[in-house]
């Protein structure tokens, strides 16, 4: 992998689109240069992932095998993280109808906890929920983003994806 990856172009990133397993997995710690392997072998962005520790995220994994028989995958907390959104919203003003806890979630005031190490809200221009990304490798933790270098004057997670300026996403609060 050394020789076929020497005297490419100028890059950041190895790209491996690799579906079959071929080639892909032998990139890793392997090329030339020490450069990030990224797509189907290497690094991902996720929400979520079983090697993920920091900020309690032990216990919340632990907690879900044990009520689950199985590891929290992405999905799970993201349907964990969905509940607790309204389950915050509902203890916050009291009230259950849709329209008191939309109202209060798309507020300035909402913020819920998620394991992160920070606060996650929602962004009042697009309706996504801010919160860091894991950068993981095929069995590890390796980074979490935002990374520092690229931060956001006012939300640090909105340095990832296009910020307000640059979206053409508009989604009303209705």
């Amino acid at each position: 992998m050394p020789e076929l990856t020497q005297g490419t172009a100028a890059h950041d990133v190895i790209w491996v689109a690799d579906v079959d397993d071929a080639f892909g997995t032998y990139l890793l710690f392997r090329t030339y240069d020490p450069d990030p392997v990224v797509g189907t072998q290497g690094l991902e962005a996720v929400g979520w992932h079983r090697a993920y520790e920091q900020y309690a995220g032990t216990q919340l994994q632990n907690a879900f095998e044990d009520a689950a028989n199985r590891i929290m995958t992405e999905r799970d907390y993201a349907a964990w993280l969905a509940a607790r959104v309204f389950g915050e919203a509902a203890t916050r003003t009291q009230k259950t109808d849709i329209s008191s806890m939309r109202e209060f979630i798309q507020s300035d005031d909402f913020k819920v906890a998620g394991f992160k190490g920070q606060q996650l809200t929602f962004r009042p221009w697009s309706q996504q929920m801010r919160q860091p990304v894991l950068i993981i490798g095929p069995q590890a933790l390796v980074s979490m983003s935002p990374q520092d270098g690229f931060l956001h004057p006012k939300y640090l997670t909105d340095t990832l994806g296009f910020d307000e300026p640059e979206s053409t996403c508009r989604l009303s609060a209705q």
